[in-house]
């Protein structure tokens, strides 16, 4: 372990604000346009994310026989925002751009005041006490303008401009931003010193059940309501791969910054190791596309 904050503070944010860029230069203002003329798709999206997992949290932490802090820290995870991930799985499998954007900007808003009050509950009714959490509203504001509306932005500027340069450069994005994005999750995880979790074995065993339960039914609930509203399948894949994908980068300074508590942060940190991967199988299945690197290869020599 190194004492640094490199990847989780410079190179992490440096990725999603140049995934956001690649997925501009594959948007138009129009795309917009649909999402604002025809709503349906936001709302059934944030009905979802902001709804359905909280209450799929909550009914998990009813049933399985884990600690308190660790039922905090499951909860905390369904309630923070989509992480930047789901925009980059919904880049490489063609998923609906404009929507996911908007949901991930929508969402980053919302949540500054809904999860305060929810984490004041539940840590009020698991941990008798209410922790009072204050999320810097501005600062967050200024943060997703700057990795996520600035970007997007950009990319359209230039797509419209450099129509040609912005074709060519879309194969060469969706292979080199999955590999900067991998190594700077690897090394915000592995590599950068983290302080020492005491947790029972049992709860260990107890911990990857829960949170891949949490990830499963959020996808497939995801997509479950969007087929239900008569969404297009491309839509439900992308409404079902925002919602399996959570902030745990925000869940985790939220533990361990403001609630005390390395151990509230173990469900984020787990829920971070392998929800891409299955996230990326049920994008794959519900698209019918593969993430092939062979291609994007085959692409950049050309």
């Amino acid at each position: 372990m190194f004492e640094t904050d490199f990847f989780s503070t410079y190179l992490l944010r440096i990725s999603i604000g140049l995934i956001m860029f690649g997925m501009g230069l594959n948007l138009s203002v129009n795309d917009f346009k649909n999402i604002v003329l025809h709503p349906k798709a936001l709302f059934v999206g944030l009905f979802a994310q902001m709804v359905w997992l909280p209450l799929l949290a909550l009914f998990i932490v009813f049933i399985f026989p884990v600690s308190n802090e660790i039922k905090v820290g499951l909860f905390l995870v369904a309630i923070c925002p989509g992480g930047a991930t789901s925009n980059l799985l919904n880049f490489l499998l063609n998923g609906n751009l404009a929507l996911c954007v908007s949901l991930t900007s929508v969402n980053s808003l919302i949540t500054q005041f809904s999860i305060p009050v929810l984490l004041n509950l539940i840590t009020g009714y698991y941990l008798g006490n209410s922790t009072v959490v204050q999320l810097p509203f501005w600062e967050s504001v200024i943060h997703i303008l700057l990795i996520t509306a600035l970007p997007v932005t950009l990319g359209i500027l230039v797509r419209n401009r450099w129509e040609t340069w912005a074709q060519k450069m879309r194969i060469p994005f969706k292979f080199i931003l999955p590999v900067l994005m991998g190594i700077a999750l690897f090394g915000a995880i592995f590599l950068e010193k983290k302080e020492p979790i005491n947790i029972t074995i049992q709860d260990w065993l107890w911990v990857f059940p829960i949170t891949l339960l949490l990830n499963l039914g959020g996808m497939l609930g995801g997509a479950f309501f969007s087929k239900l509203a008569k969404l297009d399948k491309r839509t439900q894949m992308t409404i079902g791969i925002e919602v399996g994908l959570q902030n745990t980068t925000l869940a985790m300074v939220i533990a361990l910054s403001f609630l005390k508590s390395p151990f509230i942060a173990v469900p984020a940190a787990l829920y971070a190791l392998f929800t891409f991967f299955t996230t990326a199988a049920f994008g794959m299945i519900m698209s019918g596309n593969k993430i092939s690197f062979t291609k994007l290869k085959k692409g950049i020599s050309k």
